[in-house]
């Protein structure tokens, strides 16, 4: 009787795991059955994939004093009337809907492991809490955060020379007004040349409708940037203090009589020193905790588009909804602290460093 042949090699399950580049943990487990032949199976889709589950575990935010003391044990002397808002605060509706929008964002990019959202980037937020002093009834929104760093914008009337390098870099900003002088913008001239170019391009008559219809889209942002650039100022990352909140904060809807607006005005804590600033600019509505580079560097010196000025949730935002003036004017340092002096008195006051910004016309 013939030796029957050997039964196919089938390893023991095993288990690994690993880390992709955006911070998300993987455990593999590695399952072998017996199959037909090689050159049946190799036909077959079915005998060679990868089954995958996504796990998060969405935050909970929380109004507690002492939570938020554990990441600044100064919090509650520097903001005397903390605690006793606190006793009436809510829970911001905003918190859920920014993590309502990072867990469609995974749910998009499931086929697209390289763009999920990181996982430093999906918890980037403690809480936000919905703040009124029982006295004067000053509304204020607490968002405690890390710190990312915003490059952002371009005045020369004030500053002359930009240094856009950043791969994120854009010379405007939501905050804008009037420009004083002819002086023209050095992002300009670049932008102008691009369209013409495009608009070339576009009257080939040649050109694919696809193409067409891609180039109808860029020449109008264009047109509407190179628009604005002739007639506005904005903020200069480098040289004023702001901060970024994400776009969807800015719809009533979601925050009520609690919604934030560009120019809005602002303080950010971080250690024991308070830092006066607006509100300069609206981001991705993904993430939040973003300051102007001039903001950052303060923080953590070596702050750059690359690099955080903070990792760890361990900024507070204390932003002040309704209380930026009208018409936006070109940035006043001295104005905006003491306006933000005056802010803190109404829920307060402040028991430590309000800080102190020198005028600065040029960039590092």
């Amino acid at each position: 009787m013939p030796t029957p042949p050997p039964a196919p090699y089938v390893p023991a399950k095993k288990i690994e795991v690993g880390k992709i580049f955006n911070g998300m943990q993987f455990r593999v487990t590695l399952e072998t059955t017996h199959g037909a032949t090689a050159t049946i199976e190799r036909n077959d889709p079915a005998s060679f994939t990868a089954d995958l589950t996504v796990k998060v575990k969405v935050p909970r935010p929380h109004r507690s004093l002492a939570d938020l003391a554990k990441l600044n044990e100064r919090l509650p002397a520097l903001i005397p009337g903390l605690a006793p808002m606190l006793e009436t605060a809510r829970i911001s509706p905003v918190f859920d809907e920014l993590y309502r929008l990072k867990c469609a964002n995974l749910q998009r990019n499931l086929r697209h492991l390289d763009a999920m959202l990181s996982r430093h980037n999906f918890f980037d937020c403690e809480t936000i809490l919905e703040l009124q002093h029982p006295e004067t009834k000053r509304r204020a929104l607490l968002i405690q955060s890390d710190m990312d760093t915003d490059t952002d914008g371009s005045d020369p009337d004030r500053v002359p020379e930009i240094d856009g390098a950043s791969a994120t870099f854009q010379p405007m900003t939501s905050y804008r007004w009037e420009k004083k002088t002819a002086t023209v913008n050095s992002f300009l001239p670049p932008r102008e040349a691009r369209l013409k170019q495009y608009d070339i391009e576009y009257a080939a008559p040649a050109i694919a409708p696809e193409r067409k219809q891609e180039l109808k889209g860029i020449r109008e942002r264009l047109r509407a940037e190179i628009a604005d650039l002739k007639r506005f100022g904005f903020l200069v990352a480098s040289v004023d203090p702001y901060i970024v909140l994400p776009g969807f904060m800015f719809t009533k809807s979601k925050g009520g009589a609690f919604t934030p607006a560009i120019g809005d005005y602002c303080v950010v804590i971080h250690g024991g020193t308070l830092y006066p600033a607006l509100i300069g600019d609206a981001g991705p509505s993904l993430k939040i905790g973003e300051a102007s580079l001039r903001l950052a560097k303060q923080i953590f010196p070596k702050a750059s588009g690359e690099l955080r000025a903070e990792n760890d949730l361990k900024v507070t935002y204390l932003v002040f909804p309704h209380s930026g003036d009208r018409p936006w004017e070109t940035p006043d340092l001295a104005k905006w602290r003491a306006r933000c002096e005056k802010l803190l008195e109404e829920i307060g006051g402040n028991g430590g460093d309000l800080f102190t910004w020198e005028e600065k016309l040029s960039v590092e």
